[in-house]
This record gives structure tokens, C-alpha cells and sequence, in this order.
């Protein structure tokens, strides 16, 4: 049986094992520190960088991914991940 997976805050996918566990999304390399939409527009200077999630989010409806800079390390995401 497939591990049960929860959706990335940033792209929406279900990429993530758990949540806020500080993994990385390899659909739009969204590191997840445990923000959502409550403080999406917060940039808390972490994990993320200089990105807040709102920020990220209108990245990756852009270009793909949560920053451009991001793109070589991005994939599609796969038919289970919808």
C-alpha cells in the first residue's frame, strides 16, 4: 500500500510524507517549515529564504516553481500526487 501523502502549501500536490517536517517538494522545491495560508504572506527568513509562501505560490503558477532560480530542480508531478 502506497504511503498516505499530504499536500505541498505551495503547489498543492501531494508530495510530502508528513507536514512541516522541513521537506523539500520536488515539484516546486517549496521546503516545507509548517507555514500555510494563515501567515502566507509572512517571509520568515528560514528554510524558505527570502520567499513567502504567497510569493512562492505566485511563482510557481508562473514559471513551475516556488522561485525561478528553482527550475532545474523541479519535476511534474506525478498521476497519484493530483
Amino acid at each position: 500500500m502506497a504511503p498516505i501523502l499530504f499536500r505541498c502549501p505551495c503547489c498543492g500536490f501531494r508530495t510530502l510524507e508528513a507536514p512541516s517536517t522541513l521537506a523539500l517538494c520536488p515539484v516546486c522545491w517549496w521546503e516545507d517549515d509548517g507555514q500555510e495560508d494563515a501567515d502566507a504572506s509572512e517571509v520568515r527568513n528560514t528554510v524558505n529564504g527570502g520567499l513567502s509562501l504567497s510569493e512562492a505560490r505566485m511563482h510557481y503558477s508562473q514559471c513551475g516553481a516556488a522561485h525561478p532560480r528553482f527550475l532545474s530542480y523541479v519535476r511534474k508531478p506525478g498521476v497519484s500526487e493530483q
